[in-house]
């Protein structure tokens, strides 16, 4: 009796299934079955989904003669380095402005201690 429901709803599955056009909607969202870890081992990123929330600024290394670098979701960047589909446009002592496209967006240094 089991082997005839197994093989009924296998049955059912390929006739449902069967034009093979089955597309998966992520919702704006990374899709769960593309795999975080390449085959060679390499941690893979998909910096091209980023969303300008998705951007968090670390910290801001100024320097007198203005070759200024910033760490942007622990990368170090500098003056129109690219994350994702934004280039770093500016870096100033407390801020970084980004283009994507002709969007400008502005991240600023939280203030504060612990």
């Amino acid at each position: 009796m089991r082997f005839i429901v197994f093989m009924l709803t296998f049955l059912i599955a390929n006739l449902v299934y069967a034009d093979g056009n089955f597309v998966y909607n992520d919702h704006g969202k990374r899709d769960p079955f593309v795999p975080l870890v390449s085959s060679t081992g390499m941690v893979v990123t998909y910096d091209e989904d980023l969303s300008v929330n998705d951007l968090s600024l670390e910290g801001i290394v100024a320097d007198a003669t203005g070759n200024n670098a910033a760490i942007v979701n622990d990368k170090v960047v500098k003056v129109h380095d690219h994350i994702g589909p934004y280039v770093v446009d500016a870096i100033t002592s407390d801020q970084v402005e980004f283009l994507k496209g002709t969007q400008r967006f502005v991240l600023k240094i939280k203030k504060g201690g612990m």
